[in-house]
């Protein structure tokens, strides 16, 4: 998760004499904020008006990870967003933190971006982008389902990541990731 700063927090820590070296610090969490940021518009662009279609949806998958009844997942269905990612809330991403493993492919590609956002936002607490990286989620066909303009996208959180993270996510990771979803460089 991303620990989000904003220059005035900054300013406010030189104003109460902070020591050069927090600020130092500071300034740069600041610059991995505003590349986040860029990456949200990014991904914006790129998956813009994609929709969950037929997929299943993120309070469907938490009723199939419960072992809900055919009546139940249904009902959860209907209560699912389907038409824009971007009104997926990030408490609702939280609850659901296991959809990865329960989402069909166009279930991934509708959720991707909601859950890369509110990442890279600093507002999801599990380690969604891990599971691009090591390709821990169940619906390994999904991409297939997604445009160039996409798999760009998610490369570009990868390399992020993996620049941000390298004691986490190790360069032959990052490399594995990015044949995964852009073939071989």
């Amino acid at each position: 998760m991303i620990e989000r700063i904003t220059a005035a927090e900054i300013a406010q820590m030189r104003a109460n004499g902070y020591c050069p070296s927090t600020i130092t610090a500071a300034e740069a969490q600041l610059e991995i904020c505003r590349r986040a940021d860029e990456l949200i518009e990014l991904i914006d662009r790129a998956f813009d008006g994609v929709t969950l279609d037929d997929g299943i949806g993120l309070r469907e998958s938490n009723g199939i990870d419960d072992y809900a009844g055919a009546d139940e997942l249904k009902r959860l269905r209907a209560l699912d967003e389907k038409l824009d990612w971007r009104k997926i809330p990030a408490e609702l991403l939280n609850y659901c933190n296991a959809a990865p493993s329960f989402l069909d492919a166009a279930g991934m590609r509708f959720h991707t971006p909601a859950i890369l956002t509110s990442e890279l936002s600093g507002e999801y607490r599990s380690d969604f982008i891990g599971r691009l990286i090591y390709g821990s989620y169940s619906a390994t066909d999904f991409v297939q389902l997604l445009t160039t303009a996409q798999c760009d996208a998610i490369v570009e959180c990868i390399r992020f990541y993996g620049r941000i993270a390298p004691h986490i996510y190790g360069e032959d990771s990052i490399a594995s990731a990015i044949t995964r979803f852009r073939g071989t460089e």
